[in-house]
């Protein structure tokens, strides 16, 4: 019997969506994959806060608790998925012409550490919607934009994962 394959870009998707169940964000629920031209995967990450920090799912999100010292929402505690990758890759120069697979396209913080890495492609799921304070949320058109002028290939991945 004659079986399908999965794509590169199906498992590496299912692999980043796999990752992303593991980030402590409530907000967003996102990994990636980092792989090389020969579809060797580099390094992965996912969100999450620093190391020993207390996370989302423990105690809610910053950005909507108040904090009950001022009244207001806070910052964000995690890190991003990108930037954990390009943190926990062990061989940074091999980020250089690598793809990435995300679950969500990155926000501009994050695609100005990708255009640092030599990031060459990026593969998206879902659009990213930055949460301001728990209520607004906002695009960050300039994440795009900024792949744009840097050469960095762009393309939104449809299938499910």
């Amino acid at each position: 019997m004659i079986r399908q394959r999965l794509s590169w870009d199906e498992l590496f998707m299912r692999i980043a969506g796999t990752l992303g169940e593991r980030a402590s964000c409530v907000q967003h629920e996102i990994g990636c994959v980092f792989v090389d031209e020969l579809h060797r995967i580099v390094t992965v990450g996912y969100n999450g806060p620093p190391r020993g920090d207390v996370n989302c799912c423990e105690v809610g999100c910053a950005k909507v608790e108040t904090d009950p010292a001022t009244g207001k929402p806070g910052r964000c505690r995690g890190a991003h998925a990108e930037i954990n990758g390009i943190i926990n890759c062990i061989q940074p120069e091999r980020l250089r012409g690598s793809t990435v697979y995300v679950t969500v396209f990155p926000c501009h913080a994050c695609m100005k550490a990708l255009v640092q890495a030599g990031v060459s492609e990026i593969v998206y799921g879902d659009e990213y919607v930055r949460v301001v304070d728990g209520e607004r949320r906002e695009r960050e058109p300039e994440a795009l934009e900024l792949a744009r002028r840097m050469g960095i290939g762009v393309r939104r991945y449809d299938g499910g994962w």
